[in-house]
């Protein structure tokens, strides 16, 4: 239907129901809520047009018609004709739709049965617009065949500019608390951040500081806020930021790169920082913004790594020294080979235990107790080594080379000593006496009540351990003494008084 058909007959109309405009257009300026003004408009469509139903469907942000208020409509028929519309979302120029008699239209099969299964006849579709295009429609339906009259589409129009202005507020409305929640989530996102998150100007000067740069750099947002980045940026590295700068300028965003700043207590720090320019409202570079985390412990971690990795090189290395030196040094003292897989196999055994032990410590040392009871775990059936001395912490190189000593004398007293027969015993004590500027260990090891002994016509594997290899090893002194009534070994090597604590056994 033409516009000049609407104009032409519609001044009495609009004349008419001007009281309903008026309170319409009072309503949807008062209204604070969407449901206020759909029910305003709903009001207004009954009152001016005489319909036995109405609704009022928008467009979501996925483009689909849906409704948002109706009056008389069952929720079946709502469900079934929601996305039907004549009019793309946006489109400019739409023209209100008439139908007088549902079953006399070119509407489809399926349209047609939900409408008359809802006890509709007519219907007409009259768009709202907001910002120019189509925002959705309202929907006046009568029980009757009707025709729809100039004057009553002049009527509805006037009600859709009405409606349509609310939704261009609404509109703007949302836009704005949409814009506000997402300025308070980024707010809350820099300032509840765990990294440092800094901006500043093209002149390096700091605008902003968030509670993860107080904790990163220790200074508050009042003492920096204003002072330029450099402040942070140690004296031999503040060559970085004029290129930081020259990059901003020309729009470039500086990924991750690890460098080193400066806490306010002068402590250097390793840090990982991206760079990005920040832009005003026409587009225009005004400064960076800087995002910073501490790596200081990984870094640590990294070191440590290294350090673990050389040390784990230098020890292994010095571990097949020892039981290449235990081999060899078997192999020679021992006239048939059948009988060295044995002495092997247990000396190899008892630098295993020694190896477990510094393992279950990070190979940062070990108790001298833990390494006698584990040197003498396989001999001290019946309790027949007895133990005593204060806590002393040895390194890991003592505790290997205690280790395969007390394997060996414990050996030895099992096989021709004290430990051979039932009646005999150990004793083995340690002490710690200051000698010179330093604290030396003394550790004695006693047998009694074993067979007589006799010193050895030629010195064995044991012998030759103790007292040449272990003195060099513990940079100290051995000595092994045959008594008649039992062997004794003397060990004595330096060590730290903080690694000695006094201990009754």
């Amino acid at each position: 239907m033409a516009d000049a058909d609407v104009k032409g007959a519609g001044a009495e109309p609009l004349t008419i129901a001007a009281p309903v405009f008026f309170r319409l257009t009072d309503r949807l300026f008062r209204a604070s809520q969407s449901r206020e003004a759909y029910d305003a408009a709903l009001d207004a469509i009954f009152e001016a047009l005489h319909c036995d139903r109405a609704s009022i469907l928008l467009f979501n942000e996925r483009g689909q018609l849906q409704f948002v208020a109706a009056r008389g409509l069952s929720t079946r028929y709502r469900d079934a004709v929601a996305g039907h519309t004549p009019w793309r979302l946006g489109e400019p120029q739409p023209e209100p739709i008439t139908i007088r008699d549902i079953d006399a239209s070119s509407e489809t099969a399926e349209l047609k049965a939900a409408v008359r299964e809802e006890g509709i006849r007519a219907l007409a579709f009259v768009p709202l617009m907001a910002h120019g295009g189509v925002a959705g429609k309202f929907m006046v339906y009568h029980d009757a065949p009707h025709d729809f009259r100039a004057e009553e589409l002049a009527v509805a129009r006037t009600i859709a500019h009405q409606v349509g202005f609310y939704l261009e507020r609404d509109i703007a409305r949302a836009l704005r608390t949409r814009v506000d929640q997402t300025g308070q989530l980024l707010k809350s996102i820099v300032e509840n951040s765990n990294d440092a998150i800094i901006s500043k100007d093209l002149d390096g000067v700091i605008n902003s500081w968030n509670s993860g740069a107080e904790r990163l750099f220790g200074y508050a947002p009042e003492e920096i806020i204003g002072r330029s980045i450099l402040t942070l940026i140690p004296p031999e590295l503040q060559h970085e930021e004029p290129g930081i700068i020259e990059r901003i300028r020309r729009g470039e965003r500086i990924a991750h790169f690890e460098t080193e700043r400066v806490r306010k207590n002068g402590q250097r720090i390793h840090i990982s920082l991206t760079v990005s320019p920040v832009k005003d409202a026409s587009g225009r570079i005004v400064g960076a913004s800087k995002i910073a985390r501490d790596i200081t412990e990984r870094k640590r971690a990294d070191e440590q790594r290294v350090l673990l990795i050389n040390e784990l090189n230098h020890r292994v290395k010095n571990t097949l020294a020892t039981v290449q030196s235990l081999v060899m040094q078997t192999l020679r003292t021992t006239e048939k080979s059948v009988d060295a897989r044995p002495l092997i196999d247990a000396r190899l055994t008892a630098l295993a235990r020694a190896h477990d032990l510094l393992t279950a410590e990070n190979w940062e040392g070990a108790y001298l107790r833990e390494v006698v009871e584990r040197a003498l775990k396989a001999f001290t059936a019946g309790a027949r080594v007895e133990v005593g001395g204060p806590v002393v912490r040895l390194t890991p190189k003592q505790a290997l080379a205690l280790s395969i000593a007390l394997h060996e004398l414990a050996t030895n007293a099992a096989k021709y000593g004290a430990l051979s027969t039932d009646a005999g015993h150990v004793k083995l004590t340690w002490d710690v006496r200051p000698e010179g500027a330093g604290e030396m260990l003394h550790l004695a090891w006693c047998e009694a009540g074993g067979p007589k002994v006799s010193p050895p016509a030629r010195a064995g594997f044991g012998s030759r351990l103790i007292e040449r290899n272990l003195a060099f090893e513990l940079n100290g002194a051995a000595r092994i003494e045959y008594r008649p009534e039992g062997v004794e070994a003397y060990i004595s090597t330096p060590v730290e008084r903080r690694f000695v604590y006094q201990w009754e056994t």
